[in-house]
């Protein structure tokens, strides 16, 4: 990150890396995203879920650690960050979801401080446009800086159906990516645009932690060493005796 990047991060809690994404990887990935919607059990819906991105291809894959994202991730969460987990969104029209998580009350799992010119954070997510997100078409938003918040959030502001005039919906090009720490007030905005919104996300801790609780099984894929490496469970992981056919190894609860 430069010093710009960080400071511009630091005040507000996200990040755009424009069209890291070239022509023929986002033809590849939406292909992909065209089949795993076909199948869906509702194609139609106006807004839905997709989990286990990794087991949808190599291309996919790819994404866990594009070279262009890992020294933001080392910026932020350090150099032995992990995965925590993934999931796609298509949405059609509407779908409004609540501003969730704020920097007040804090939370070992969002937190964000900085000390000893030193970024501490908990969860940070990548969502990965596949489809361009124009602007005032809707879908993610946020109140750049609420991360550093130091009262919790007002009812005033908390729903998106009437978003108040602080709430921020952020415009982006297809293959580009919105970095953001999960401290940050944000949520979605109904969607209004003709096409499809597509976003992958790829969200990461630091090694120590796991929000999602399931951890991934490094060697069911052809992950590079990389790969494997941002894979692997947390250093204190819960019992595990379950894996799945996506290459998950679940907890139980």
């Amino acid at each position: 990150m430069t010093e710009e990047e960080r400071y511009l991060f630091d005040i507000r809690g996200y990040m755009i890396l424009n069209q890291v994404l070239n022509e023929q990887e986002l033809a590849t990935l939406n292909a992909t995203f065209d089949e795993k919607q076909v199948k869906s059990e509702n194609p139609s819906a106006g807004r839905a879920r997709y989990w286990n991105l990794i087991s949808w291809g190599k291309d996919y894959r790819n994404l866990i650690d594009h070279p262009t994202l890992v020294p933001y991730l080392e910026g932020i969460l350090g150099d032995d960050f992990r995965l925590d987990h993934d999931y796609a969104e298509h949405m059609i029209e509407g779908g409004a979801g609540e501003l969730h998580f704020n920097g007040t009350p804090y939370s070992t799992m969002y937190h964000y401080n900085v000390q000893d010119d030193k970024i501490h954070c908990g969860l940070v997510s990548v969502a990965w446009a596949l489809k361009d997100v124009p602007s005032g078409a809707g879908g993610f938003c946020c109140i750049p800086g609420s991360h550093k918040s130091s009262f919790p959030p007002p009812i005033s502001i908390t729903s998106v159906g009437k978003p108040s005039d602080c709430i921020e919906q952020i415009p982006c090009a297809a293959g580009s990516a919105i970095i953001f720490t999960e401290a940050l007030r944000h949520g979605t905005l109904a969607w209004t645009a003709t096409t499809q919104r597509r976003t992958l996300f790829y969200k990461y801790s630091p090694r120590y932690v796991s929000f999602w609780g399931t951890y991934y099984d490094p060697k069911a894929y052809d992950y590079t060493n990389s790969q494997q490496k941002i894979l692997r469970a947390p250093y204190i992981t819960r019992p595990s005796n379950q894996k799945t056919e996506e290459g998950y190894i679940i907890s139980p609860s």
